[in-house]
């Protein structure tokens, strides 16, 4: 049996009060690094957004859920464009909207996609600050206006040439910066090691030992502060390349 054809049994036991050309299905968002208080208050934020959209009938969440929960993960299974639409259509829906709420970096943010029933893909994305009440409404509403009407979504849909390149280079950057700094805290220990020894390669300095040793003591310091900086560094550019995979998500 194919992914869509557990939906089409579901349509005989979800009824909606909107027709085939303005029902939307918003599947409930999936989440990165972020409560799932904070996950389902974006969801909230984006349905009250999708439901302001022109000519849109939001199914409810719960006849969504309802759905979900009899098609097992017929709407996970999708792994292209083609798909979703298909089960688009197959949802009586003239467009199916995913999210992830993610929360890294410190901001809360939102990778959305559209898919419509003829087979158009586009994606928009917004952040939104957990300190500034009803903020998440509008930018959820202006990330929609510019992917939502068949024009800008010809535009918006991102093609399979090029996917996934941002985040390999991130990744690849991310990665060297980690290992430098891994190199220079491995040093960093090695030199503390040796002047734990009986003052290391400053015991046969005589007279100069104590700059000797100062010297070598802020060398140690140096090789810390480094290691640190390269390995935050790496971590933020890893944590980009994530943010870039999901975002390039089909």
């Amino acid at each position: 049996m194919t992914p869509v054809a557990p939906l089409m049994l579901l349509l005989l036991r979800v009824t909606s009060p909107c027709d085939t050309g303005t029902r939307v299905v918003l599947v409930p968002f999936e989440r990165l690094a972020l409560p799932s208080a904070d996950a389902r208050e974006l969801e909230e934020a984006t349905r009250r957004a999708v439901a302001a959209m022109p000519d849109a009938c939001l199914e409810s969440r719960e006849d969504t859920l309802a759905r979900l929960r009899g098609s097992g993960d017929a709407l996970a299974a999708c792994g292209d464009a083609e798909c979703r639409s298909a089960q688009a259509s197959a949802l009586g829906a003239s467009k199916l909207v995913r999210g992830v709420a993610l929360g890294v970096g410190g901001k809360r943010s939102v990778a959305l996609t559209v898919t419509d029933a003829r087979g158009t893909e586009a994606r928009a994305q917004f952040e939104a600050p957990a300190t500034a009440p009803g903020e998440a409404d509008a930018r959820a509403k202006k990330a929609l206006e510019q992917v939502w009407s068949p024009r800008t979504t010809a535009r918006a849909t991102r093609g399979p040439q090029g996917s996934r390149l941002l985040p390999r280079v991130l990744w690849g950057a991310g990665g060297a910066a980690l290992l430098a700094g891994v190199g220079f805290g491995l040093a960093s220990r090695s030199t503390e090691s040796k002047l734990s020894k009986n003052g290391g390669e400053c015991a046969t300095a005589g007279e100069s030992f104590a700059a000797c040793f100062s010297s070598q003591l802020r060398k140690g310091r140096n090789q810390a502060r480094t290691s640190n900086v390269l390995l935050g560094v790496g971590a933020l550019l890893g944590a980009g390349g994530a943010v870039s995979f999901i975002w390039e998500l089909p």
